[in-house]
C-alpha cells in the first residue's frame, strides 16, 4: 500500500497523467461482467484492452486460484492483494501480464496485435467487479510500458491510469471483497482490499477526477442551451425571411401610390441589391457551422487537453454564430416590418391562414 503518500502526491500524479491521457467518462461495465457471466473471459480482457486505447492482442491461460506466482516465468508479479485482518488474502482474484522487455512503442505499427500473454486465477468469475479491476490496473501497465513513460513501473500512477480512463465506477466496486465463513453460531468476515491506493487515496482520485468531469459537463450544457437559442433564432430568421420575399413580391406587383420617402428608398435598395440572397447565405452557414459543432460536443467522451482547448474554441465560436444570426434576424425583421406598411390586411390575413394550414 502507499500509505506513505499525501494527497499532494496523488494530486500531483493525477496531473502527470492527465497531461498524457486527459479524462474518459465513466465507461459502462455491465457488459463486461455480462461476458464473465458467460465464461467470456478472453472477449472480456480484450474489450477491457481496447476501452485503454491498446491494439494489443490477449492470449489469456487460466491458473489455479491456489497458484503461487514466481518471478522467473516472464510474468510481472504483483503484490495487488492486501490481506485482511488476520493476515490472510482470503479469495484472491490473481491476474498477471507478461511484459516483453522490448515491448513495440505505443503508437508504431509494431503494436497492433502484438500478443501479450495475460494469466487469470480459474476463480475470477466468483468477484467479476474486482477481477475488471485487477485486469484494468495490470493492462495499464502494459499502456505505460508501451508509451516508455517515466512511472511505467509506479503502483501509484498505474493505479490512477483506469480511475483517469473510465473505470473509476467497477474500481470502486471492485476494490474490496467481503467474504464470510460460519462455524458453528461463529461468523467470521474477510475483506480482502486490491490496489495499491488507501481507501481515503483512492476516495480523493475519485472524487478529484468526477468533480473535472462535473465541470466539463457544465460547459457541454452551457453550449447546448447555446446551440438551442442559435436554432431557434435560425428558424426565425428563416420564417422572417420567406415573410420578407412574399411581402417583395407582393409590392412587386401592387405598389401603392403613396409611400413614405425612406420607405421607398429602401425599397429601392432591396432591389439594386438582393439583400435576402445574402441573410439566406448567412442562415445556412450559421446553421452548418452549428450543426457541425453540436456534433462535436455531443461526442466528445475523453477530456484530452486537445479536446478542452476545443470545447472553449467552440463556445467562443458558438456565441459569435448567435451574435450573427440574431444580428441578420434583427435587420430582415426590420425590413419585413416596413414592407408589412404597404401590404394589404387581406392579404397578410391570407398568407396567415396557409402558414397554420402547412403546419398542421
Amino acid at each position: 500500500m502507499l500509505d506513505n503518500l499525501t494527497n499532494d502526491d496523488v494530486f500531483a500524479a493525477i496531473n502527470e497523467l492527465t497531461e498524457m491521457f486527459g479524462v474518459k467518462e465513466p465507461q459502462t461495465y455491465h457488459d463486461l461482467l455480462a461476458m464473465l457471466g458467460k465464461n467470456e473471459t478472453q472477449r472480456c480482457v480484450q474489450e477491457i484492452v481496447t476501452r485503454l486505447g491498446l491494439p494489443i492482442r490477449i492470449e489469456l491461460s487460466y491458473v489455479s486460484k491456489d497458484f503461487k506466482p514466481n518471478s522467473s516465468d516472464g510474468f510481472r508479479t504483483s503484490a495487488l492483494v492486501k490481506t485482511d485482518w488476520s493476515g490472510r488474502g482470503t479469495s484472491s482474484v490473481t491476474a498477471q501480464v507478461s511484459i516483453p522487455q522490448h515491448l513495440p512503442m505505443f503508437g508504431s505499427s509494431a503494436l497492433n496485435g502484438f500478443p501479450i500473454r495475460v494469466r487469470v486465477s480459474e476463480n475470477c468469475y466468483e468477484h467479476p467487479e474486482t477481477f475488471v479491476s485487477v485486469m484494468a490496473h495490470e493492462l495499464s501497465h502494459v499502456l505505460l510500458a508501451s508509451l516508455h513513460h517515466p512511472q511505467k513501473d509506479s503502483e501509484l500512477h498505474t493505479d490512477l491510469v483506469p480511475i483517469l480512463l473510465g473505470f473509476g465506477n467497477v474500481v470502486r466496486l471492485g476494490r474490496k471483497t467481503v467474504d464470510s465463513t460460519s462455524l458453528g453460531n461463529t461468523t467470521t468476515t474477510h475483506t480482502t482490499t486490491y490496489g495499491y491506493l488507501t481507501d481515503s487515496q483512492f476516495e480523493f482520485a475519485y472524487n478529484h477526477v468526477t468533480t473535472f468531469l462535473n465541470r466539463q459537463h457544465g460547459e457541454k450544457e452551457h453550449l447546448a442551451k447555446v446551440v438551442k437559442r442559435i436554432r431557434l433564432r435560425i428558424k426565425k430568421a428563416a420564417h422572417s425571411l420567406t415573410t420578407f420575399r412574399d411581402y417583395m413580391a407582393y409590392l412587386d406587383n401592387c405598389l401603392p401610390a403613396r409611400m413614405r420617402k425612406e420607405h421607398a428608398q429602401r425599397i429601392v435598395q432591396l432591389h439594386q441589391h438582393d439583400y435576402s440572397a445574402d441573410w439566406e447565405g448567412t442562415i445556412k452557414e450559421v446553421k452548418t457551422q452549428t450543426d457541425r459543432l453540436e456534433a462535436f460536443v455531443l461526442a466528445v467522451s475523453h477530456y484530452t487537453n486537445n479536446a478542452v482547448g476545443q470545447l472553449k474554441n467552440h463556445a467562443l465560436s458558438l456565441k459569435s454564430s448567435l451574435e450573427q444570426i440574431e444580428r441578420v434576424a434583427m435587420e430582415i425583421e426590420k425590413d419585413k416590418t416596413m414592407l408589412r406598411h404597404h401590404v394589404s390586411l387581406t392579404h397578410q390575413l391570407k398568407r396567415a391562414i396557409q402558414g397554420r394550414l402547412r403546419s398542421v
